[in-house]
């Protein structure tokens, strides 16, 4: 299957919103309420960071977002989403390296993300280049990289 990675669009807020969903309901199903409850909070976030969206498409079907929004010094990975379907088939690893390099083309050499620590994700994250460098907020791993 070929892989296409393409610049997001305000059309791909619904997929969005599904994908962020489904990470809720699968990883942390006891927040889903207190997700739903800032959700304004996380229009606000995909919205404003549109121009950091990359979305990733295979067969012509939509397989996966990923985006990112300046933090201080940081470039921080807000989410990395692959449909079940499209999963440990370079989606996720594709979108990784398009942040990456987004990140560093706006002039970023600090690169930060957040994961749970069971989300086998993180192995990608340490593949990549990133280091633990401690605990956050909710129990995640923050991980760090530099350019």
């Amino acid at each position: 299957m070929a892989l296409q990675l393409r610049q997001g669009c305000a059309t791909d807020l619904p997929a969005i919103y599904l994908g962020e969903e489904s990470y809720i309901r699968c990883w942390e199903p006891g927040h889903e309420a207190a997700w739903r409850s800032q959700m304004e909070r996380h229009l606000t976030l995909w919205v404003g960071n549109l121009d950091r969206l990359t979305v990733a498409v295979m067969e012509g079907q939509f397989a996966g977002y990923g985006f990112w929004a300046p933090e201080h010094r940081y470039a921080e990975l807000c989410s990395v989403y692959v449909r079940p379907a499209y999963r440990r088939l370079g989606v996720g690893k594709a979108l990784l390296d398009a942040y990456l390099c987004d990140a560093a083309r706006q002039g970023f050499r600090h690169f930060r993300l957040s994961v749970r620590p069971d989300n086998p994700a993180k192995f990608m994250y340490q593949t990549a280049g990133f280091s633990c460098t401690g605990t956050g907020r909710n129990d995640y791993l923050t991980y760090e990289r530099q350019a």
